[in-house]
C-alpha cells in the first residue's frame, strides 16, 4: 500500500484529500470527465480553506470571498472507474491585498503517476456587491503561501 504522503508531489506540504473513481465520474469515451477534476480541486480547495481557519460559515461573517478569475489546467493522462487518486493543493502566492493563487496536483495512486496539475488566481471580492475587495484579517493571517 502507498503511503500517499510518499507520493511525488511537486512540492513539500501537500494538502491531500483521497477519491476513488465511481461511476458517475466517467463520460462518453469511458474515462473521467475534464469537469469532475474541477470538482475535486473545489473539495481540496474547501478543505484546506478549512484546515487553515477559514470555514463557510467566515465567508458571511466577513462579508468577502476568493474567486477564480484564471485556470491553467494539464490534463497529463486519463483515469478509469475505480482509480484510486490523491489529489493537494498548496497556496503559491498571496498578496494579502487581493490576489491569492493555488497549486492542484492529481496523482494516481497505484503507479504514482501525475494526471493533471493546475494554477489558480483567484481575486477577493464583496458579498454585498461581488467586486473585487481588499483582504479581511481573517484571510491575511490564514492565506500563507504553503509552498
Amino acid at each position: 500500500m502507498t503511503n500517499i504522503d510518499e507520493l511525488s508531489w511537486d512540492f513539500l506540504n501537500p494538502h491531500i484529500l483521497e477519491f476513488k473513481v465511481e461511476q458517475n465520474n466517467i463520460d462518453i469515451l469511458g474515462h473521467v470527465n475534464n469537469k469532475v477534476y474541477l470538482d475535486w480541486s473545489e473539495a481540496v480547495s474547501w478543505d484546506h480553506s478549512n484546515s487553515l481557519g477559514v470555514r463557510h460559515e467566515d465567508f458571511k461573517k466577513v462579508k468577502s470571498a476568493c474567486v477564480v478569475v484564471r485556470n491553467e489546467m494539464k490534463y497529463l493522462a486519463s483515469l478509469f472507474l475505480n482509480d484510486k487518486i490523491a489529489i493537494s493543493t498548496w497556496i503559491t502566492k498571496c498578496d494579502h491585498k487581493i490576489k491569492l493563487s493555488r497549486f492542484f496536483q492529481v496523482i494516481r495512486v497505484v503507479d504514482n503517476k501525475t494526471v493533471f496539475r493546475s494554477n489558480v488566481d483567484y481575486v477577493c471580492i464583496s458579498l454585498d456587491n461581488y467586486k473585487p475587495k481588499k483582504m479581511p484579517d481573517l484571510f491575511k493571517q490564514s492565506y500563507k503561501v504553503t509552498i
